[in-house]
C-alpha cells in the first residue's frame, strides 16, 4: 500500500522565519552610521583652520596705530568647518553636534588669541615672533582678550557653536 504524498513545508510559509534572519522587530543599525573618531580628528583640524583665518582677518583688517577689530563671521568659520568635517564624516552620531559646539568655541577663541600674537608681531614689526608672543607675552594677550571680551564677543562665539551644531546636525540626518 501507498501512502499518500505529503507536501514539506518549505520557506514561504506564511508566519515562519527563513534560517537566520533576524527577528522581525530586530532594529537595524542606520545605513551610513560614519566613522566619529575620524571626524573629530578631522574636525579638530578644521578648527585650526578657521582659527588661523579669523586669525588672519584680524591682522590684514587691523591699522597701524594699534587699531582692530574683531568680526562675527571669521568667528563663525571655526564652528563651521568644525560642522562641515563632522556633518560629512562623523553620520548619525547624537553626541557629534554637541562636541561640534565646543570645538566651533575653542576654535573662534583661538584664533582671537592668533590674532592677537599676530597683530603684537605686525605692531613690533617682527621684534616679537607669534611664537614669543604666546609665550613670553601670553599675558598681554590675556589682557587684551579680557579687555575685549563683552556681549557682542560672548554673541560671536555662540555664532561659532551654533553654526558647528547645526551643519552638524543636518549633513548628518542627510
Amino acid at each position: 500500500m501507498s501512502q499518500p504524498y505529503q507536501q514539506q513545508p518549505g520557506p514561504g510559509v506564511p508566519g515562519q522565519q527563513p534560517y537566520g534572519a533576524p527577528p522581525p522587530y530586530a532594529q537595524q543599525p542606520p545605513a551610513s552610521s560614519g566613522n566619529p573618531g575620524l571626524a573629530i580628528g578631522v574636525g579638530i583640524v578644521a578648527m585650526i583652520v578657521g582659527a588661523v583665518i579669523y586669525g588672519g582677518i584680524m591682522l590684514a583688517t587691523s591699522g597701524d596705530a594699534g587699531e582692530y577689530t574683531l568680526y562675527a563671521y571669521p568667528a563663525a568659520a571655526a564652528g563651521i568647518l568644525v560642522g562641515l568635517a563632522f556633518g560629512k564624516l562623523g553620520g548619525q552620531n547624537p553626541a557629534l553636534p554637541f562636541v561640534a559646539i565646543a570645538l566651533g568655541i575653542i576654535g573662534a577663541i583661538m584664533g582671537q588669541f592668533l590674532g592677537y600674537a599676530l597683530l603684537i608681531n605686525d605692531w613690533t614689526e617682527g621684534q616679537i615672533g607669534v611664537a614669543t608672543a604666546f609665550t613670553d607675552e601670553f599675558d598681554t594677550l590675556k589682557e587684551a582678550f579680557k579687555e575685549d571680551f563683552d556681549a557682542l564677543v560672548a554673541a560671536m562665539y555662540a555664532i561659532g557653536g551654533a553654526a558647528g551644531f547645526g551643519i552638524t546636525k543636518r549633513l548628518g540626518n542627510s
